[in-house]
């Protein structure tokens, strides 16, 4: 009777988990998911491009919308070149380094507004020592980022209200997004050593007036560029910074943007402004960075 028993419980078991891979076969998911769980180490921007570049093979046939269902036991092959970075940000850091012949070998920086990890990935393969990466979203950062030991993840951390660092940088990095940068300036001095920099992305679109922001977010008068460039250099160097240049972003916005890119020195023997709304705005400051 016992031995009846367990062969009728094995039974039981091996039908139970025929139905449970019976279940797993019929279950679909979303492609850009799919690939995300193959391919950790890209993003879901990148996989979705490439999805939409036909560069996703599923079972053997290009895909061609990132939402489309496919099978979990689907084989997926990329065919894309792997880019350099794990996103455009990288691209973007990557020429104000060059054009500011600025060296972060062996260096600790804040990387401000992390998301995928874009400007933490050129920080790195330049030789960075350590990062702290804060970003208000969470979930964003590529594996190839999140597991790298020198990077500490921050995320669901608004830099304006951060506590500390657990040691000072000699590097800031920010890619802010829906907040003025001048706005988190005084954080951002708490946290850098005495001789320390900040390379800064500028989005027009974030530091406008809102009157002068165009239809889809775009910013396309010239001289509401030149304005937030004055604003955003005076209002830095307020803090007692000194601007060393700027550039125009080689790669826009996401949505068509023209950016900018700065890169201020700290001057240690400087008394800085403690407030933004204090800070004179002049024409002379663009002419001399």
């Amino acid at each position: 009777m016992w031995v009846r028993c367990q062969e009728l419980s094995s039974s039981v078991h091996e039908t139970a988990g025929s139905l449970a891979k019976q279940r797993l076969m019929k279950r679909k998911m979303r492609l850009d998911e799919l690939c995300m769980e193959q391919f950790p180490q890209y993003s879901r921007s990148l996989i979705q491009s490439w999805i939409l570049q036909g560069k996703v093979i599923v079972d053997g046939r290009p895909a061609a919308k990132a939402g489309s269902s496919v099978k979990p036991t689907s084989k997926i092959d990329i065919i894309a070149e792997v880019p350099k970075y794990v996103c455009r940000a990288g691209y973007k850091l990557e020429a104000a380094l060059e054009k500011f012949c600025h060296d972060v070998n062996g260096k600790v920086v804040l990387d401000a507004g992390l998301s995928t990890g874009g400007f933490s990935d050129c920080l790195l393969q330049n030789g960075a020592a350590r990062i702290y990466g804060v970003d208000v979203g969470y979930g964003q950062v590529a594996e190839k980022i999140r597991v790298d030991q020198r990077v500490t993840i921050m995320e669901r951390t608004n830099l304006r209200y951060l506590p500390g660092l657990p040691e000072q940088v000699d590097l800031v990095t920010l890619d802010l997004s829906f907040i003025s940068i001048l706005l988190v300036m005084p954080t951002v001095c708490s946290v850098m050593k005495p001789e320390s920099s900040i390379i800064t992305l500028i989005k027009p679109q974030f530091e406008a007036r809102r009157s002068q922001v165009g239809g889809g977010g775009i910013v396309r008068d010239p001289a509401v560029h030149k304005e937030v460039l004055q604003r955003v250099i005076s209002g830095v160097e307020g803090f007692g910074f000194e601007c060393q240049g700027w550039i125009q972003s080689p790669i826009t916005g996401a949505e068509g943007n023209i950016e900018f890119l700065a890169c201020f020195h700290r001057i240690p023997s400087t008394t800085a402004s403690s407030s933004p709304d204090s800070i004179q705005i002049t024409v002379s400051t663009l002419e001399t960075c």
